[in-house]
């Protein structure tokens, strides 16, 4: 995440998706946000209680990233497109 805020213009920041997994077989909800890549820049678990898009919003917040859409629906969870905050 640290190097993404190091760029200096918009044109240089990659287009990051963040996919929320609610279906994670036997584990905690995550949330992961991937470059344009598909490499994983940033991991969050969330406890299990918190399995509904607005608990990944509230934690991609507290971890520097704002969601640029509304979230759509995947097989195992959520995906929506963010940007650093």
């Amino acid at each position: 995440m640290e190097g993404l805020a190091e760029h200096g213009g918009d044109a240089d920041i990659m287009a990051n998706n963040a996919h929320f997994i609610t279906a994670n077989a036997g584990g905690a909800p995550v949330v992961i946000v991937r470059d344009d890549r598909g490499t994983p820049v940033t991991k969050l678990e969330l406890p299990a209680e918190k399995s509904k898009p607005e608990h990944a919003d509230e934690e991609l917040s507290a971890a520097g990233w704002s969601r640029q859409a509304d979230w759509s629906a995947a097989d195992d969870g959520w995906v929506v497109p963010v940007v650093p905050s």
